[in-house]
């Protein structure tokens, strides 16, 4: 086969592979905080946080994968009682891959609630997400072997393929639970697990019953400790499992203030996926929003065909917070006869 059917029937490869056994994700797991976790919904230090990604992947590949995701969740204080936190969110993602446009939209509904205690320095939360997802196929676009005679591809020719559709929808759930440990404002610590395909939703464009979506299940934790003077570091590890997939992502990113009002903070990083991908991170942020950029080098067995290539990843946080009211210091008036 020629060049072009070597990367169709590629594209195609890891596309139905990735239907089996591995979920949509990014290397900037820190950056798409719903999609990790549902109980990560609300919890941030504002009201409102937008959150925007999206990433190249394999780029050495003629319409390899294109990943989209956006979010929006509110944060509240004090629903229930002082020093409570709870969230509502949405979430959506979307990708396409291959020269077949395998393409995944899903979209999420969030909700979590955290409780305090030991004096509000430990909050115990859990989250809960349900929504749609479909999947979609270009039949057309593909080529198989069964087409081509004496290595001529020839469109009159049967595939052989069974396809009873090119596009399907399920509904889908998932549950997490997180703890946040605040000793000092020098300090913190933050831990959480989920669990996501908890209904295990039917997938496949064939038909049986026996393809079944597995379990997606997340270990994560993130530290958060101030170094020297302006100079922060955040400790992150992530492990997901789901069937045989297998991944974990360990690494730091340091962050150093520069100017609380304008250009607030520099950020650089630096992560390890195993027998996978290392993964540089660098970024700002001004005012309410931060820009991170990632680039992951290509390190797996599949180095020689991507010739090294790996992936092009951006993600935009924007975090409103109302103005704090200025409060009029308190002051005697002097009697207007002294």
């Amino acid at each position: 086969m020629g060049k072009s059917v070597f990367i169709s029937v590629f594209c195609l490869f890891v596309a139905l592979a990735t239907t089996m056994a591995q979920d949509i994700h990014f290397s900037q797991f820190y950056s798409t905080p719903m999609q990790t976790n549902p109980t990560n919904t609300g919890n941030f230090n504002g009201e409102w946080r937008a959150v925007l990604n999206n990433k190249n992947q394999w780029n050495s590949f003629t319409n390899a994968y294109r990943t989209f995701a956006g979010s929006v969740d509110y944060s509240h204080e004090s629903l229930f009682k002082h020093g409570d936190k709870s969230g509502l969110g949405i979430f959506l993602n979307r990708d396409v891959a291959g020269d077949g446009k395998f393409g995944t939209t899903q979209i999420m509904l969030n909700a979590a609630y955290y409780f305090p205690f030991m004096s509000e320095k430990l909050l115990v939360g859990a989250g809960l997400s349900a929504g749609y997802a479909r999947h979609g196929i270009r039949i057309d676009n593909l080529n198989f072997g069964s087409q081509y005679v004496n290595d001529e591809y020839n469109d009159a020719m049967q595939s052989g393929e069974q396809w009873q559709k090119n596009s399907f929808g399920y509904f889908d759930c998932a549950l997490g639970l997180n703890g946040i440990l605040k000793l000092n404002p020098k300090w913190t610590a933050e831990a959480g697990f989920s669990a996501f395909h908890l209904n295990m939703p039917r997938k496949t464009f064939l038909g049986s019953d026996d393809s079944r979506l597995p379990v997606k299940w997340i270990v994560h934790a993130v530290g958060d400790i101030n170094v020297k003077d302006e100079f922060w570091i955040a400790p992150m590890f992530y492990c997901m499992v789901q069937q045989k997939y297998l991944e974990f992502d360990i690494g730091a990113l340091g962050r150093m203030d520069v100017n609380p009002i304008t250009l607030q903070a520099v950020y650089f990083g630096i992560f390890a996926r195993t027998s996978d991908a290392g993964i540089l991170c660098a970024g700002v942020q001004y005012r309410n929003v931060r820009l991170l950029v990632n680039y992951d080098i290509n390190l797996s067995k599949l180095t020689r065909i991507s010739r090294g290539n790996g992936g092009i990843e951006f993600s935009l946080v924007y975090i409103f917070s109302k103005p704090k009211p200025i409060e009029t210091p308190y002051y005697r008036k002097c009697p207007e006869f002294m």
